[in-house]
């Protein structure tokens, strides 16, 4: 199982933002750790588990009595119960920003953006994920709007709830098939999009904690848990141990899909 800890980019000014290296934990204040993420095979985490099965429930290996299931596949009024943001089946979800541990099941070509700070008022780490479908918010400019409106928002809600020198965010999931230049276009877009999000409301550009699946992974999906009180991202996938797994920053993505 491979373990790598992650240094983000010092929070920025627009006109500024290009002159520093996001890989660097600059933006953070001292003694505020960077979001860390573990990445591993279903095998490779069931080694925590008695029972195989468990994997599929509890995934990943934390004694965590709370967390919130961020699941794409849930119905829409269940999403909107829980005040979590959506626009129908098969969009998008985007969890509250709050203290509880987040997890996602399935991302294949969906990909996912957590982001993460410490409340100002409590003290506390705080945090949101999405998983959303490119087919959708890349789709029509209503779609792209409409979506784009809705994470900037949330976005602009962790951020008033964060100190100051404590923000980070990171990209997860999404395929790259040599044979399928929809998801290679459905990829690329959507990375750059989550980026351009996250640099114009956090001013610094967000990491892509492991490049995406490959046709090598066969039909493989992610899972993704998030562990707030620790800022530690667990991720699932098929494989490991190739260019794919390593983490990048999205300006730097035509030089990484030659890679893949």
């Amino acid at each position: 199982m491979e373990n790598r800890s992650l240094n983000l980019v010092k929070k920025l000014n627009p006109e500024s933002r290009d002159s520093k290296n996001p890989l660097k934990s600059e933006h953070l204040k001292k003694g505020i750790k960077p979001i860390m993420f573990c990445v591993g095979t279903p095998e490779q985490f069931g080694q925590y588990f008695e029972d195989e099965n468990e994997v599929i429930e509890d995934f990943p290996p934390l004694d965590a009595n709370l967390h919130s299931s961020v699941d794409y596949y849930e119905k829409p009024e269940k999403l909107k119960e829980r005040k979590f943001r959506n626009a129908g089946h098969y969009t998008y979800v985007i969890s509250s920003v709050d203290s509880s541990n987040k997890f996602s099941k399935s991302y294949a070509n969906c990909t996912g953006l957590v982001v993460a700070g410490i409340d100002k008022e409590t003290g506390k780490n705080i945090s949101f994920l999405s998983h959303q479908d490119p087919d959708y918010f890349l789709g029509g400019e209503g779609e792209q709007n409409h979506f784009s409106n809705e994470l900037r928002e949330q976005l602009r809600v962790l951020k008033d709830k964060s100190v100051e020198g404590t923000i980070d965010a990171a990209i997860v999931g999404g395929n790259y098939f040599e044979d399928s230049s929809h998801y290679q276009r459905s990829y690329l877009d959507s990375v750059q999009f989550l980026s351009k999000a996250v640099q114009d409301v956090l001013g610094f550009e967000p990491v892509v904690m492991t490049g995406p699946k490959t046709e090598d992974m066969g039909s493989g999906r992610d899972d993704v848990f998030y562990d707030n009180n620790n800022r530690r991202l667990y991720i699932s996938r098929p494989s490991v141990g190739d260019d794919t797994t390593k983490s990048y920053l999205p300006s730097d993505i035509d030089d990484q899909r030659k890679k893949w």
